[in-house]
């Protein structure tokens, strides 16, 4: 074959798996979220309900890209293995307000399946899209929404103290607060939707940090890395990390936002147990 032809070829060919790239990144690669297992070792002092499994759920996004019924395929992943608990990690609905019922009515039929309860933090997304609304029916569904408040779980073996901390985009984060009813010299879990300032929640004893936000990046590309992790998601992106010698852990999350691809970084459920 000329060297023309040759050429003209592989440019077909490249064009086509840009293509077919594009159409999974779009079209399959939000659909298809995975559940993924940490344990955590609990460090001395804590004393938590023995082999405690934390449910934790982030960014689901309900709106006219992520439907419920998609949220809904990823809490099943979860909730075959029976949490204890679950934790919301915000940024539960895009677009518009109309997309609340949706939204809560998924994570409330998942939220009854916790025998120690559920609890949320609100996203930017969430005051973007009313956040009074939302967190009205997400308590009228079980669901307690901490905005710089704490919360306790027990059960015969231990108790664990939830810090949750208010979004920093548009909320009002309040860390005296959120620690404030926590007793003196235990160390808690805190729930934030931004991953990045983990680093002042340790003078107030966090033991770990559960975060969202980031969506893992949403796109990775191979030497580049992400390309469109948000302000606030950058530095601890995925996965576990460590902040001033706290465990961080990220969740991809389970939805999408702009631009409404997902490539390279799957969405997640997250099953933590504590250890």
């Amino acid at each position: 074959m000329p060297t023309a032809g040759r050429a003209a070829v592989v440019s077909v060919g490249g064009v086509a798996a840009a293509a077919a790239m594009s159409h999974r990144a779009r079209h399959t690669a939000p659909y298809n979220p995975v559940l993924e297992q940490v344990d955590f070792r609990l460090p001395h002092g804590v004393d938590a309900p023995r082999r405690l499994r934390i449910g934790f759920v982030a960014d689901t996004h309900v709106g006219s890209v992520i439907r419920a019924s998609d949220v809904e395929r990823a809490l099943a992943l979860l909730l075959v293995a029976k949490p204890d608990v679950l934790l919301f990690g915000g940024d539960y609905i895009s677009d518009s307000p109309r997309h609340i019922p949706d939204a809560v009515e998924v994570l409330g039929s998942a939220a009854s399946a916790a025998r120690l309860g559920s609890f949320a933090v609100l996203g930017n997304h969430d005051y973007a899209n009313g956040a009074d609304r939302l967190i009205a029916q997400l308590e009228r569904r079980g669901i307690r929404v901490l905005r710089n408040e704490a919360a306790r779980i027990a059960d015969r073996s231990g108790e664990l103290w939830i810090a949750g901390i208010d979004d920093v985009m548009l909320g009002s984060p309040d860390l005296q607060r959120s620690f404030a009813d926590i007793p003196e010299n235990t160390r808690a879990l805190a729930l934030w939707h931004e991953p990045d300032y983990a680093e002042s929640v340790v003078p107030y004893g966090a033991f770990l940090q559960l975060s969202g936000h980031s969506h893992g990046g949403q796109i990775q590309l191979p030497m580049v890395g992400s390309i469109a992790a948000p302000a606030g998601g950058r530095r601890f992106m995925s996965g576990l990390n460590h902040a001033r010698g706290m465990p961080v852990y990220t969740s991809r999350g389970v939805g999408v936002f702009r631009p409404p691809v997902r490539f390279r970084c799957e969405p997640e459920v997250t099953l933590i147990t504590l250890v």
